[in-house]
């Protein structure tokens, strides 16, 4: 059997069936018994993958959306190779379109065949050494997220099989480690790749557990919370989860059934007691929301903005920071932020979203606030707004918007209590004063009710320390009255608020 040569077949006729993104046609064969048969084929152009590092030796993958799986899927830099390219020459153009990233050395891992009933040839090229000197510009039809992902976790990604181009990414890096190379920036390159390929076949490989709750929130029925309480506790139960988890999904539950009073304390006690990333961040919009729904904006902004930009799950709290930005009755805010996190995925208009929305202005609207004077041994707490290219630095008493349906009085109570997590007593109306301004965001005018009151918490704030507004990036601190009257001293509002000082 070993001695026997498969013979070729006999191409008859070639007819096109298609013609679109892909070109399909029938080829006609005679095989070597004699028979016909008919072959559908893709007729494709040539693609190339890039596996890119950086300096670091982190992995450069593209993540968009792609319509066979219907999902995000993380994918290597790549596409189509030109008319007149060849792999090494599309490979850098392609890193730089999809990741605005330039290699410093580049290395052709060879190509393989795309598929038996296809004519594409799919290249492998490894770039080094790679540093960002553009933003990427992508083409119709594309949009995604640049991700970066250390090289550990890149081999582990090509083993899991939820990369498109895993398997001529492993054969790749196989080739390049076994080659010959003389560049510096590439042999550094090789040496990791080798190192990382070494570590993932020392470890032992361990089967994915069964993602018990995925499975349990599928199950969940909202209109039966008895069932899912029973089964979620069975289930902690069973699984020996640690605390932080266990109370992360105890609050989900109470928070999916509507019941965010019950689920707030739990979600800050997940935290507390360290919940570990993804869930981390899960807990943290979760909790955000569920205080929006109860009425504290201020502190589910606070929440919100201390979501890094890298973490995954950016952009859903950027959305869920613009709910709450919208419920602190700062539609500008609002709007501002969902289209910054909208601008990534508009790759044509991208930089004019961008530009537009920080150009917004605030809306023209006459605004009635509440601000508190609190007074002690000749000083006065003041809320300092910083520095910036639109406005110098300024001062001003605490306090926020009156709602609808709410007091004067009733309001500067509730601001202290949600910016600065204090009580504001005795509250006594000093002074309503009118406020018209201009600001790098655009005119503002306030009516103000001035209060004077005091707060046991906020007296205990030591002289020289600052303490953070939750829903700003503002602190409060105490200042001498006599040294806000000098001519260097920022300016103090609502205005005529010194002459209440004297």
């Amino acid at each position: 059997m070993d001695d026997e040569r498969a013979q070729p077949w006999q191409l008859l006729t070639e007819t096109e069936v298609y013609n679109g993104y892909t070109r399909v046609r029938r080829d006609t064969y005679r095989l070597p018994d004699g028979s016909v048969s008919d072959w559908d084929v893709l007729d494709q152009g040539d693609t190339v993958a890039v596996i890119a590092f950086t300096d670091t030796g982190d992995a450069l993958l593209f993540e968009q959306y792609r319509v066979g799986p219907r999902a995000l899927v993380r994918e290597l830099p790549g596409g189509l190779i030109d008319t007149g390219e060849d792999a090494l020459t599309a490979g850098a153009r392609e890193l730089l379109e999809e990741t605005g990233h330039r290699a410093a050395a580049l290395f052709h891992a060879g190509s393989e065949w795309s598929g038996a009933n296809s004519t594409r040839r799919k290249n492998v090229v490894v770039a080094a050494g790679c540093r960002r000197v553009a933003d990427p510009h992508w083409e119709d039809g594309e949009t995604g997220v640049v991700r970066t992902i250390g090289i550990d976790e890149l081999v582990a990604h090509l083993l899991a099989g939820g990369l498109s181009d895993a398997g001529e990414a492993a054969r790749g890096l196989l080739v390049f480690t076994r080659a010959s190379v003389a560049d510096p920036v590439l042999r550094r390159a090789q040496e990791r790749v080798r190192s990382a390929l070494e570590r993932a076949l020392r470890s032992t490989p361990v089967a994915d557990p069964v993602d018990e709750f995925a499975l349990f929130w599928d199950r969940f029925d909202p209109a039966d919370p008895a069932t899912a309480h029973a089964e979620l506790g069975r289930l902690l139960d069973a699984c020996g989860q640690e605390d932080a988890r266990a109370a992360f999904e105890r609050a989900s539950l109470y928070d999916a059934l509507g019941e965010e009073e019950a689920a707030i304390p739990l979600y800050r006690q997940a935290l507390d007691r360290g919940l570990a990333a993804p869930h981390r961040t899960q807990a943290v919009i979760q909790l955000a929301s569920s205080l929006r729904n109860v009425g504290d904006a201020s502190a589910a902004m606070a929440l919100l903005r201390t979501v890094g930009d890298d973490d995954p799950l950016i952009a859903p709290a950027r959305a869920f920071l613009a709910l709450a930005l919208h419920d602190d009755e700062k539609p500008t805010a609002a709007v501002r932020t969902a289209l910054q996190t909208l601008a990534p995925m508009l790759p044509q208009y991208r930089r004019a979203v961008d530009a537009y929305a920080g150009e917004l202005a605030s809306l023209a609207r006459i605004r009635a606030i509440a601000v508190g004077l609190v007074v002690q041994d000749g000083r006065v707490l003041l809320e300092s707004y910083p520095e910036t290219d639109r406005h110098g630095e300024f001062l001003r008493a605490p306090g926020g918007g009156i709602e609808f349906g709410e007091t004067a009085a009733r309001a500067v109570v509730r601001e202290f209590a949600e910016e600065l997590a204090a009580e504001f007593d005795d509250a006594v109306l000093a002074a309503v004063t009118e406020n018209i301004f201009d600001s790098g965001s655009g005119r503002g005018h306030e009516i103000v009710h001035v209060f004077r009151g005091r707060s046991p918490q906020l007296a205990a704030l030591p002289v020289g320390e600052r303490l953070p507004v939750r829903d700003s990036h503002t602190t409060v601190g105490w200042y001498e009255i006599a040294a806000l009257w000098a001519a260097d001293a920022p300016p103090v509002y609502p205005v005529g608020v010194l002459d209440l000082l004297r």
